[in-house]
């Protein structure tokens, strides 16, 4: 079971740097975006689209971002029961707590799904060739990401006893609540 784990947690970190990846790529674009429309602005020129585009690559990189974020147990907790809590008890209400959690992305994951579905025939406004599901299917993909790692989490868990704790890389560090680059 322990190879099983390590397997994951390895197709955990190849998702993990793609979709850091694509986070770069996402803000490398939402920064020359809103630099492009904001200069254009001051000669009395605007790019209908651009506002609805930089909406769109936000959506995206705030849930990829917490989709990763979900790997590295950044998500949001109660730390002051949790570490409190010692022994047999501390890992049963951990193990209740992810599989809660389980339950309700299985739920998000599939409603959020026939959500897109039901908006691929809405066009985003300023950009006619765009489907409004481009926006939405950002749900399910962050949802089966957060359930991927969750999965580890609780197998991780009930194998080995706890949770591994991922570190942040190097150029990355949490001060507090706040991770900074």
């Amino acid at each position: 079971m322990k190879a099983l784990i390590e397997r994951l947690v390895l197709v955990g970190a190849w998702i993990d740097k793609g979709c850091q990846l694509i986070l770069g790529i996402q803000a490398v674009m939402l920064l020359a975006l809103v630099t492009v429309q904001i200069f254009l602005r001051q000669i009395d020129v605007s790019i209908s689209w651009a506002t609805e585009l930089s909406c769109l690559l936000f959506i995206w990189m705030t849930l990829l971002g917490s989709g990763i974020s979900s790997r590295y147990l950044l998500h949001i907790g109660v730390d002051v029961l949790k570490d409190r809590l010692k022994g047999k008890v501390k890992k049963t209400v951990l193990f209740i707590s992810h599989f809660i959690l389980l339950i309700g992305l299985i739920i998000f994951i599939f409603s959020s799904f026939e959500y897109t579905l039901s908006n691929v025939n809405h066009m985003a406004t300023t950009m006619p060739a765009i489907s409004l599901s481009w926006f939405y299917c950002s749900l399910p993909i962050c949802g089966a990401i957060m359930f991927y790692y969750t999965v580890i989490q609780l197998l991780e868990l009930a194998v080995l006893g706890d949770m591994v704790k991922l570190e942040l890389s190097p150029d990355t560090e949490v001060i507090g609540e706040e991770v900074v680059l």
